[in-house]
């Protein structure tokens, strides 16, 4: 291509690229104007050259042609204009090698969520202003694997509608949030409150105005991620912001009623009935002044607006020692302390905040409601003061229990979900487990624990996850262990008898004896001390080996997913017949030797669904109430492996023995409802095996029926597992790998 003879050609170009590099361009810009995507898609392209070439060179700048043309094609040529304009947007904050990562960023979410595209292009100048390269990838790569094959979760992920996104964004950014404290504010908010009212993020979704304050409706509380205006430690600030919604829960019982109050007047009545509520709550409990004070920080002088007025009059009324030279801060002062008697009486703040309002009105200080953030930054909004058009407080209470309801349970398909994620779904369905109901009318887990989850794509683990549900077990056989007894005596015998001379634990020195096989030399040492000092010695300067004790605790994790309803072939009986008897079998036997051990179930329904049924714990005994729970497990659902791990794990860990050994029974592979990616929950079991083992904890799989035995070894190592083909020598065979494992 002759570059020279190339009248169009932009000088920006021209002087940025040399000749080879002018005519990579040329022939990118004619497959864009060829391609039949119009005028506008090449013309953007070509408005975007010339503001990318002096910064980021050729290559970056001709790499964006591939990209315009991928978005065009997989989403619109729209989507591929705004592509153009969100490059400049990123060039600014990114260096060539950045944005060529970011390049292949935006081919990897065209490719698998073209849905998010313009959302994920609405968002690009907040993400690139606080995110690296390298954390936005990482922040996309969570909303691709928390949303699956979801494409309405994923839009919502990508336009920052869910506390998700959000949550990702703030630990992504580096910047300490709500989220990192989330836990522990809880608990503080209950001990300060002496209730345990509803605690909710703050939505800051698109096309919502972002919350700058904490809020309360009724005894809802609305938390933001974070409080603008305040820089410092966070979690004091939070303290310190639930603290005050907890004395407003405490001692405002009623809203106050707007009536003819103006703007200004709604505020400074908020602002009296704030120091009010401090001041009953300081008098339980002082350390609480001490907290609050730390965040008045407004200082006398300067222009006496609004906002600086009103935040040097809270500071004021919360600290006696403060001299503010301003009259109407002292008028404030005065008429507060003047109605000390009265301070349990919320109306005092009504007629001191009317006539204050009133003096500001005739001081003709401007106060622009719109504009107005409460300070300091940890008080509240104010809204739950007044009775504004809004649900009563029951109605808001009952609706936040119920999005936590359907947040809690599995997700549908909804009807208006796209051709295009359908048939994602349908492509992917092999690949996945097929979900079936355990019962037809299942019972709500109760959340007992969140888990972290591996994911290779970022090499991390990303923080509480996934959530265990622990679901009662399913009354069954309340003659489970006499059926038992019957069906399988001479078995039962055998198997007790063979455990009860294994050698568990660990050999014991015996110090200090009369006789043994060599010196103790503690004991001869002090017998030397004595004769020197003419004394008589000690005549036991002896140890021996005792036998071993049994040291020793097992927990048994039995996989219960859908395809453990299928039959063992040749036979009517299924795989979860199988491992139940083999299970009962051992149990029995260690039960019999006094081994602790735990049995526990699981399968999942989605990340946010592990579900474990809890059929005998360590402190449980072997009992009816047990034989029934065994006996009533159902198959179900899919086997996210690594949650399922890590909450059997936990328990163990616990147990003081020497040797703990997590024993899984299962005859899938790891997989769930809302991972596609066939190697995620794999490398995920891999980590948390890794992770017990770290801990002390030695995990050993039983595979039953056919297996891949190389993803078996990269789990569980290669002397980690078994592979039973014949499930009716099941029984036999555990109890073998019992006797190995343990010796």
């Amino acid at each position: 291509m002759n570059v020279e003879a190339t009248p169009d050609l932009p000088g920006a170009i021209r002087s940025a690229f040399s000749a080879p590099e002018i005519a990579d361009w040329l022939r990118a810009r004619e497959r864009l104007r060829g391609a039949g995507y119009g005028r506008t898609v090449p013309r953007a392209y070509e408005r975007s050259s010339l503001a990318l070439a002096p910064k980021l060179g050729a290559a970056p700048t001709i790499a964006l042609a591939k990209l315009v043309s991928h978005v065009a094609i997989r989403v619109s040529p729209r989507a591929a204009e705004r592509v153009c304009t969100a490059a400049g947007t990123v060039a600014q904050r990114y260096e060539p090698q950045e944005f060529t990562a970011w390049l292949a960023l935006m081919t990897r979410i065209t490719t698998q969520a073209p849905e998010s595209v313009y959302p994920f292009l609405d968002n690009m100048e907040r993400l690139v202003g606080r995110l690296s390269e390298q954390a936005l990838e990482d922040w996309v790569a969570t909303g691709l694997r928390l949303a699956g094959r979801d494409a309405d979760k994923r839009s919502a992920y990508f336009s920052l509608q869910t506390a998700e996104a959000q949550r990702a964004l703030e630990h992504e950014s580096g910047e300490q949030s709500f989220y990192d404290h989330e836990r522990r504010l809880r608990a503080y908010l209950t001990a300060i409150s002496g209730a345990t009212p509803p605690l909710r993020v703050a939505p800051t979704g698109m096309g919502e105005k972002a919350a700058r304050r904490v809020s309360f409706a009724g005894n809802v509380i609305l938390v933001p991620p974070s409080l603008p205006g305040y820089r410092g430690e966070t979690e004091p600030l939070f303290r310190a912001a639930l603290a005050h919604i907890g004395a407003h829960i405490n001692f405002t019982k009623t809203r106050f009623e707007i009536g003819q109050l103006k703007p200004l007047q709604m505020a400074v009545v908020s602002l009296i009935e704030d120091a009010r509520v401090e001041e009953l709550a300081a008098q339980e409990m002082p350390g609480l002044r001490r907290l609050w004070q730390g965040f008045h920080v407004a200082q006398p002088g300067g222009l006496p607006t609004a906002p600086s007025l009103f935040a040097r009059l809270a500071r004021a009324l919360i600290e006696p020692d403060f001299d503010d030279p301003d009259g109407w801060v002292q008028k404030g002062r005065r008429m507060f302390m003047e109605a000390r008697e009265r301070w349990a009486d919320p109306a005092i703040s009504r007629e001191i905040g009317n006539l204050l309002g009133n003096d500001l009105g005739q001081l003709r200080v401007q106060f622009n409601a719109k504009d107005y953030v409460v300070q300091p930054a940890y008080r509240d909004d104010n809204l739950g003061l007044w009775a504004l058009d809004e649900p009563p407080p029951e109605e808001a209470q009952t609706l936040e229990v119920q999005v936590d309801t359907v947040q809690l349970r599995r997700s549908e398909p909804t009807p208006g979900a796209g051709k295009q994620s359908q048939q994602q779904e349908q492509t992917e369905s092999d690949r996945v487990e097929k979900v079936a109901p355990v019962t037809e009318a299942a019972e709500e887990g109760r959340a007992v624990a969140s888990y972290p989850e591996y994911d290779y794509e970022i090499g991390r683990e990303r923080a509480n996850w996934t959530v265990v549900k622990e679901y009662p077990a399913t009354p069954g056989n309340r003659r489970f262990w006499q059926e038992l007894q019957d069906a399988q005596g001479p078995l039962l015998s055998r198997i007790t008898g063979l455990v009860r001379s294994a050698q568990i634990g660990r050999a014991r020195r015996e110090k200090r004896q009369a006789e043994g096989e060599v010196l103790d030399l503690d004991a001869c040492i002090e017998a030397a001390t004595a004769l020197r000092a003419g004394e008589f010695p000690d005549h036991r300067l002896y140890e021996r080996q005792a036998p071993p004790t049994r040291d020793l605790a097992v927990s048994l994790l039995l996989d219960i997913s859908q395809s453990t309803a299928d039959l063992v072939p040749g036979t009517q009986h299924r795989i979860l017949d199988m491992e139940r008897d083999a299970t009962a079998v051992l149990a029995h036997a260690m039960n019999e030797i006094g081994d602790p051990f735990a049995i526990n179930a699981f399968c999942s329904a989605g990340r946010e669904d592990v579900r474990v049924v809890a059929v005998k714990r360590f402190s449980d005994a072997l009992d009816e109430e047990t034989g029934s729970a065994l006996s009533g497990l159902k198959p179900g659902y899919s086997t996210r492996l690594g949650a399922a791990l890590r909450h059997a794990g936990k328990d163990l860990a616990q147990v003081p023995r020497h040797r703990r050994l997590l024993l899984l029974i299962t005859d899938g592979e790891p997989s769930d409802i809302d991972s596609p990616d066939p190697d995620y929950l794999v490398r995920d079991a891999q980590r948390a095996v890794r992770s017990l083992s770290a801990l002390g904890i030695d995990v050993f799989c039983v595979g039953l029926g056919p297996r891949n035995k190389e993803q078996e070894a990269a789990i569980f190592g290669r002397n980690g597992f078994i592979q039973i083909d014949e499930l009716s020598t099941l029984p036999d065979k555990l109890l073998s790998l019992y006797l190995r494992l343990t010796r």
